[in-house]
């Protein structure tokens, strides 16, 4: 059974060598473990896309091993349907529960090629398949009648919609597919209602207040969330930056250099 509530998009902590800090992971991990129901690791905000090999498996065997039971969905975020299955196949080695991916990466790829990616996928995944219905990592979105028929996939068991358009939003909710849905943009917080959870990067900060907030929905609780993601500039495109700046200065993890600014070969 896939996760509902509150699903933590975990940062990447970094050394100075550029290797992931395992104690930087389990710190961030007991922090979030009470008031999370999944982790996720290796997504945008953990900087997925730009680990290199041995950083990614790092950060979600690092993930898996402090858990303390929590499911555990790996990122899988590469330019190719080769990329995400071999980083489905990797996840499933080292634990991970479930796999969430891209489509193919480009503004000249087709519908009907993200409908076949998710295909290829999901034959090809020991682990069930998450759908990253995005737009800022791939440079392409899927149009609402290709997500609802990639979402009958065998294999696909949730969506998570970080499109941060309200419309889309909004017509996937009244769709209805049959998978989880979890809403992944801080600005649509409000409209929160028929999502199964969200997954945020400010749950990294905050992992109280979003639980409590996802349990009563109560508005005076997501005004106090946005107040945290303006007061960390998390609407800006460098949040990654600024969640693991905010965790580091509240001694979360010792680490906060970004992993852009690493050797990643």
């Amino acid at each position: 059974m896939i996760a509902s509530g509150v699903l933590v998009p975990l940062v990447t902590p970094i050394d100075a060598t550029g290797a992931v800090s395992s104690t930087d992971v389990r710190s961030l991990t007991d922090f979030l473990r009470p008031h999370a129901d999944a982790l996720v690791p290796a997504l945008s905000t953990g900087e997925g896309g730009l680990l290199n090999g041995q950083q990614w498996s790092a950060m979600v065997a690092a993930t898996v091993e402090h858990s303390g039971g929590l499911p555990v969905y790996a990122g899988a975020l590469s330019s190719t349907t080769a990329g995400v299955i071999e980083k489905a196949e990797r996840a499933a080695d080292l634990g991970a529960a479930a796999v969430v991916a891209t489509t193919p990466y480009g503004i000249a790829v087709t519908q009907q090629q993200m409908a076949q990616h998710y295909a290829e996928v999901c034959a090809a995944s020991p682990i069930p398949v998450i759908v990253y219905d995005e737009l800022e990592q791939s440079g392409n979105s899927l149009e609402l009648s290709t997500l609802l028929d990639i979402c009958q996939l065998p294999g696909v068991v949730a969506v998570k919609d970080s499109q941060g358009d309200l419309q889309h939003w909004t017509a996937l909710v009244q769709a209805r597919p049959d998978v989880a849905m979890w809403l992944g943009r801080e600005e649509l917080i409000g409209h929160a209602v028929g999502a199964d959870g969200v997954l945020l990067a400010v749950c990294n900060l905050i992992p109280e207040l979003c639980q409590r907030w996802w349990r009563g929905k109560e508005p005076a609780l997501a005004e106090r969330i946005g107040e945290v993601c303006l007061g960390h500039s998390l609407f800006d495109p460098e949040w990654f930056i600024h969640v693991k700046t905010a965790l580091r200065a509240a001694g979360r993890i010792a680490h906060d250099e970004p992993v852009s600014q690493m050797r990643t070969t």
